[in-house]
């Protein structure tokens, strides 16, 4: 109960009689003057700004029907220990049953009194049990505005898939309550992607979904498709009823997963669902409330005008066409076949991801407005100019998505907006792209192109020159093994390419003297030993040729003296002719005191005694890079050249070796 004081009104005058303030005191007994209470601020608003905002109506819960399923649950029954309303609020009344066995009952107004018309209702043709929630549920439905709101709408969408559903029910003569399984999984919206990854209008996840034959690439996931995902869910239901035997607890399984009922059917030794409902960590809470949801949820549908819903106008049911196409085609052209919107076409075919048909597919089926099949099939002939002049093309491990855009002569925005790309690193080794129609004369010489490209990407390298490739050990090799580099694209992992290589990852990690678990990043080039007969043509892998690659010993002197070379410096030795500053040598050479520290392993103030020695790079072409001319122009004119106390650091500083295959002298068994 409140204080009196706590509702007390500012002092203020009513009659000529003062009224008690918050700073007077409350004196007991009959007051002069009640108390006043300011009248409440009514403010004019804009009802259709604050939907805009709110995203909903005035004076209607913003939340999906799930959500607000959620808030009900949760009220009715909290979870054991845990209370949901905090604050001032008072908890609602709860159900009557809150522990112990469930209650058996002979008519469902034994559970609530308060709503005799229970008694009275047709049952669906799932065999009943009554339970005090499935009695909660419906009250919710008949009297509650939130349950009313989300049955209307659930009802308006059946109509949607109501036919189709209930069709293959009866093919494969399991019950036809069963419809509202995907009322309770999806509110039929193919689009419903649950946290978990759950999706479709039953809400297969993408396991289920291999298991039952529903397939799931970058082209198409059939799991929004409402007439394949049917299909597949009846075998389901069947299997779980196999399994279980009994509808309410195939139900739960279906919710949970079957693995989690069947480990809790052997701990309690019970195969009774509302048994295992009220023990302890047998199944979980919300699983408790997800067949009396459905058996609920079908009740209402055999009882529409019990419920107030028998006037309620439904959406219209989804019929189509099918035509076969003969190659990829975009769902735009579809689209102008059939005389229809783009929008039409990808609500009829849901499952197609990149608003085209696959490539490489002939014949694919694709769904039109019903009646428009032999008009469709005619105007798409009379658009083959639109549509034909493209081809299937699977990118190879390895190949970047620029090589592919200029191998077939195409920007990397146009193939990007060809394929609904949005980000490179979609696309990986067995992607099936849609690429332009080229002549194979003009693909090859494209191909070139992109080699150099990728050759020319390298760190400091310009086209036409040799790829560095630093190994562990230039000349490690295996017996009976083929040596093999393949260049990092985005979106690898050492697991990918491992598996396109047949080996295992932590060989290919350590081939490449790499962590087995850190990332791969673009331009990194993998060393890998396969076997003799590995085609890579076969595996669509693209491998470096090694005839155009250098390949050295990481951190080498052979290995420097060639990257400093492609930055157009020289790696010299610097010997000290006296006591020398390692600030006053670095100024000679254009270069920072901490620059030549970092390359030496010394401390930048260290003091050099006479005949010690160090590397320094000179600049010996200050065109070749940024780093370079920056350090030209920081070098004392009179020293740009030749310097006294230097030497070539290696032999191999001025003299690259010849660019050619690299062979290894030794053999690892």
């Amino acid at each position: 109960m409140r204080r009196v004081a706590a509702v007390l009104p500012w002092l203020v005058v009513l009659g000529g009689t003062a009224v008690a303030g918050p700073d007077d005191p409350v004196v007991a007994g009959v007051q002069s003057a009640p108390p006043v209470v300011p009248a409440t601020t009514e403010l004019e608003q804009d009802t259709d700004a604050r939907k805009n905002i709110r995203g909903c109506p005035v004076g209607e819960s913003c939340l999906d029907p799930q959500a607000v399923l959620r808030e009900f649950e949760v009220g009715s029954l909290p979870p054991p220990g845990e209370d949901p309303w905090v604050g001032e609020h008072e908890p609602p009344a709860r159900s009557a049953v809150e522990a112990g066995p469930a209650r058996q009952v002979s008519k469902p107004s034994e559970l609530r009194p308060d709503a005799p018309w229970l008694d009275q209702l047709a049952l669906p043709d799932i065999p009943m049990r009554w339970s005090q929630r499935l009695a909660d549920y419906l009250v919710f439905y008949k009297d509650d505005p939130r349950g009313r709101n989300i049955m209307k709408g659930w009802l308006k969408s059946q109509g949607k898939y109501k036919d189709l559903i209930v069709s293959n029910l009866r093919k494969a003569k399991l019950p036809e309550d069963l419809l509202y399984v995907a009322m309770i999984e999806s509110s039929y919206d193919n689009e419903t992607l649950s946290r978990a990854g759950a999706l479709g209008l039953w809400q297969f996840m993408p396991e289920g979904s291999t298991i039952y034959g529903l397939r799931r690439d970058r082209w198409v996931d059939e799991r929004k498709d409402p007439y394949r995902s049917t299909i597949a869910q009846m075998d389901y239901f069947r299997d779980l009823y196999q399994r279980f035997g009994e509808w309410h607890i195939a139900l739960a399984a279906f919710n949970v997963g079957y693995g989690a009922v069947l480990r809790s059917i052997a701990r309690y030794n019970t195969n009774d669902y509302y048994q295992l409902c009220e023990y302890e960590n047998a199944i979980p809470w919300e699983t408790c409330w997800y067949t009396p949801k459905i058996m609920a949820t079908a009740i209402v549908g055999h009882n529409l005008a019990a419920f107030g819903f028998d006037n309620l106008k439904v959406d219209t049911p989804e019929q189509w066409d099918e035509i076969s196409v003969p190659t990829s085609i975009s769902l735009s052209v579809i689209a102008r076949a059939a005389n229809t919107t783009e929008a039409e076409i990808k609500k009829l075919n849901p499952h197609l991801r990149k608003n085209r048909t696959p490539p490489g597919e002939t014949g694919y089926l694709v769904r039109v407005p019903v009646g428009t099949k032999a008009d469709t099939q005619r105007r798409l002939a009379e658009l083959q100019s639109d549509w034909d002049g493209y081809d299937a093309y699977v990118v190879a491990h390895g190949e970047r998505f620029e090589d592919v855009a200029t191998t077939f002569g195409v920007s990397k925005a146009q193939l990007k907006k060809l394929n609904g790309v949005d980000k490179e690193s979609e696309v990986s080794g067995g992607t099936v792209l849609v690429v332009p129609r080229i002549s194979a004369d003009t693909r090859e010489k494209n191909k070139a192109k992109a080699k150099a490209k990728l050759q020319a990407s390298a760190v400091d390298s310009k086209e036409g020159e040799a790829l560095i490739v630093p190994v562990p050990d230039k000349d490690f090799a295996i017996k009976g093994k083929r040596r093999v580099f393949y260049r990092v694209v985005a979106g690898d992992t050492l697991s990918t390419v491992a598996k396109a290589f047949h080996v295992a990852k932590a060989d290919l990690a350590l081939w490449s003297g790499l962590q087995k678990d850190a990332s791969l990043h673009p331009r990194m080039v993998l060393v890998a030993f396969v076997d003799e007969d590995f085609d890579a043509d076969a595996e669509h892998v693209a491998l470096l040729d090694e005839s155009m690659l250098i390949v050295v010993t990481r951190g080498s002197a052979e290995h420097l003296d060639l990257a400093e070379a492609r930055t157009g410096r020289k790696r010299i030795e610097y010997t000290a002719t006296s006591k020398e500053k390692l600030e006053d040598i670095a100024k000679r050479y254009g270069m920072g005191s901490h620059d030549l520290a970092r390359i030496n392993r010394i401390s930048y103030n260290k003091v050099l005694e006479k005949g010690d020695k160090i590397i320094v790079y000179q600049v010996v072409d200050p065109s070749r890079s940024d780093r370079a001319e920056e350090q030209w122009k920081k070098t004392p004119k009179a020293r740009r050249g030749k310097t006294k106390g230097t030497t070539p650091a290696t032999t191999t500083a001025s003299k690259p070796p010849a660019v050619g295959p690299v062979t290894s002298p030794s053999q690892v068994d």
